[in-house]
């Protein structure tokens, strides 16, 4: 930091006279609608990565950190930083959330006679700035509350110089005088979320794998997820995590392999070769990250699966999907997504208290009895101070997040941004404090896919926050039931996730469970089929709900075609020369696994055969069976459907027809008939000789001889 010159002191004094006529020297609140706004657009994008210390100071310099950007296609010359405060604090919460929402363009403060020199500017290019300003040259008026501090950057173009802002970026900086820093702490609970879609493709590999190289790059955010928990030390910590987020992670360790018919190799099982590597730095056309990729991969599921298991850990349904759209028409399917993450998590032993956090914080209250059981709400308080944090609703457990604290800094800086969010909860404590009520603990959740940034060291975060009247806290639990009403806009029911998108998603998932059905050995088809189809049903699906439809729909008939592969086989014409008999068909299994397969007949009533009990088959084994068979004299068509143990058809059905004929029946009945008028014929014959002997052979009276 450097005094300005002469002809700088000159150009400064005029801006501060020129301030109140544009708005420039706005203290406190700064009222939006009172203010002079400045252009909207500002060519210079500055970033506010550190503040030290994190709040006021009673004596000594706080120093501020950052970057100037050009974005703009024109050079910009002779750029300067230069700090800003407001005079008076926001001394409530209400102040606090008002201020949070005033335009970038509205100024709230007033510009100290101090500057920082960055130079010249080229478009695109950036430079770094620091700046340090003693306290008691600050203009704030030294009462208890949150000042607005900034820095604004200020630079010459083609159109010249002038005293409006062409960059900046501001904060809160609470104050508190000693004995009111130590007479009240305020219970911070901060829950990070692991969420991020995971499609996947038609054979089950995930859908886009150099997005997961991306994310799980040694800068990538998931990897400064892992790295920014780590930093909270032994602070309390909440982790709201998706299991399907770990598998994702765990796929792309083994080389993004497609739909396996075996069991999952254990989460901390040595992965097996991937086949050929892929090129350096990311995945290649098929979709098979590099080896590099691959083990920072694994790196991070485990550093991750340490940190959820040595936090409070509360688990979303697996592939977080839209809880009300399921619970409104498919409560069956969100309860298998509980269970799922359930066991999910426990391969991983992982225990987590199970939850709906929808990323809106909005969950229709009348759906509350659809949940699956033990299933908890962290929803958003959505701006209403004084509700209570923790409390049950139909008892089950609901948390109320703090969406004002939860949205962070004002504009233009993001609100989620490190340094931002750390200085929002900071202020608002303070207020709380300074207002001298029973302090409220404040339940802060960052957004559903967070990014701490690239320069989230410099905000630090967790010991920014170590102050006297802060600590942080677990998850605030217990209370009353809730006795105010949740609010649910149409807008939201509007957006749920379509009758599509539930079709494709229950359709993929019995496809799945029939062909675990049939599988024989160890396997977890159904549950990688089931998260599969959980994805097309995701939050995220609500921006592409076409696409989600698509993959679902293409991984479902790529696992009907697996179920194909077993299938009936046998002649198209039975004939039967009586009513009874049996038919002959040939039960065959094409797939790499042992199955377990029965099979079904169907046919127009007239027909009865006793298809036995369901056989095992090896990999391309094949069985051939006799079935017995009772019929009507005639044609009748007959269906067999090979089925799973559980009567689910598999493949295609085999439809054969089956003649029974009366004529064999008929010569029998001649036959019996014939040889009974024989036996009859020769026991006559028979009959008639010995009495033909006995006459013949009678004794003759003497009597008859005389005559």
């Amino acid at each position: 930091m450097r005094t300005a010159s002469s002809t700088t002191r000159v150009l400064a004094a005029v801006a501060l006279l020129v301030a109140p006529l544009v708005g420039v020297a706005l203290a406190g609140t700064a009222d939006p609608a009172a203010a002079v706004e400045e252009p909207e657009a500002t060519p210079l994008t500055v970033r506010l990565d550190s503040m030290t210390p994190a709040v006021l100071p009673r004596r000594g310099s706080i120093t501020l950190q950052g970057s100037v950007t050009n974005d703009s296609e024109e050079d910009w010359d002779d750029v300067n930083v230069t700090p800003f405060s407001s005079t008076t604090p926001i001394t409530t919460r209400e102040d606090l959330a008002l201020a949070s929402q005033t335009p970038e363009q509205t100024a709230v403060g007033e510009r100290l006679d101090v500057f920082e020199p960055i130079g010249a500017l080229a478009p695109g290019e950036t430079a770094d700035f620091t700046v340090s300003v003693p306290v008691e040259e600050l203009p704030i008026s030294g009462d208890p509350g949150a000042y607005w501090i900034g820095v604004h950057a200020l630079g010459t173009d083609v159109a010249g110089r002038d005293a409006v802002a062409d960059g900046r970026a501001r904060t809160f900086v609470p104050l508190l005088t000693p004995p009111q820093a130590r007479t009240a702490s305020v219970p911070v609970s901060l829950v990070l979320p692991l969420r991020q879609a995971a499609r996947r493709a038609a054979d089950g590999s995930l859908d886009d794998p150099q997005l997961w190289v991306d994310l799980s790059a040694e800068e990538g955010r998931l990897s400064r997820l892992a790295d920014f928990a780590g930093t909270a030390g032994s602070r309390p910590l909440t982790w709201l995590a998706d299991p399907a987020v770990l598998d994702a992670l765990s796929d792309l360790g083994d080389g993004n392999p497609p739909l396996s018919l075996e069991a999952r190799p254990d989460p901390g099982a040595d992965p097996s070769p991937a086949g050929s590597a892929a090129p350096s730095g990311g995945s290649d056309a098929a979709g098979v990250p590099d080896a590099a990729a691959s083990e920072r991969a694994r790196t991070l599921v485990e550093r991750l699966r340490e940190e959820l298991d040595s936090r409070d850990l509360l688990t979303l349904p697996y592939a977080d999907p839209d809880a009300a759209a399921l619970a409104r028409r498919r409560p069956p399917l969100l309860a298998r997504a509980a269970a799922l993450a359930e066991r999910r998590a426990a391969a991983r032993d992982l225990t987590g208290r199970a939850v709906v956090a929808p990323p809106s914080g909005f969950f229709d209250p009348d759906l509350v009895d659809a949940l699956p059981d033990d299933q908890g709400l962290l929803l958003g308080d959505q701006g209403e101070l004084g509700l209570p944090p923790a409390s049950t609703l139909d008892g089950r457990r609901l948390t109320l997040s703090d969406a004002r604290t939860s949205s962070g800094g004002p504009a233009p800086v993001p609100g989620s941004d490190p340094l931002a969010l750390r200085q929002r909860v900071l202020a608002e404590a303070a207020t709380q404090v300074v207002a001298g009520e029973e302090v409220r603990p404040l339940v802060v959740t960052l957004p559903p896919r967070w990014d701490p940034g690239a320069a989230w060291r410099d905000a630090d975060f967790f010991d920014g926050l170590d102050t006297d009247w802060v600590r942080f806290a677990a998850l605030p639990s217990g209370g009353p039931a809730y006795d105010g009403e949740l609010p649910y806009p149409r807008s939201q029911e509007v957006a749920e996730v379509d009758t599509d998108n539930l079709r494709s998603a229950v359709e993929l998932a019995g496809v799945g469970r029939t062909l675990g059905d049939l599988l024989t050995g160890e396997d977890d088809v159904a549950d990688d089929l089931l998260g599969a189809s959980l994805q097309a049903v995701s939050y995220s699906a609500r921006r592409l709900p076409r696409l989600n439809v698509e993959r679902a729909d293409a991984l479902a008939a790529a696992a009907r075609g697996e179920l194909g592969r077993v299938r009936v086989t046998g002649t198209e014409l039975v004939s039967l020369s009586s009513g009874s008999g049996d038919v002959t068909v040939t039960v065959v299994n094409d797939l790499d696994q042992p199955v377990t397969v029965g099979l079904r007949v169907e046919t127009d009533g007239e027909v009865a055969i006793d298809t036995g009990e369901a056989v095992q088959l090896g990999p391309g084994q094949r069985s051939t069976a006799r079935l017995p068979v009772r019929s009507s004299d005639g044609v009748h068509e007959v269906t067999m459907q090979p089925v799973t143990s559980d009567g689910a058809p598999v493949g295609e059905p085999f439809t054969f027809s089956l003649r029974t004929s009366e004529v064999g029946r008929v010569v029998w009945v001649v036959i019996a008939a014939g040889g009974a008028l024989l036996a009859v014929m020769i026991v006559r014959r028979v009959v008639l000789r010995l009495r033909h002997r006995s006459w013949r052979e009678r004794p003759t009276d003497p009597a008859e001889d005389l005559l």
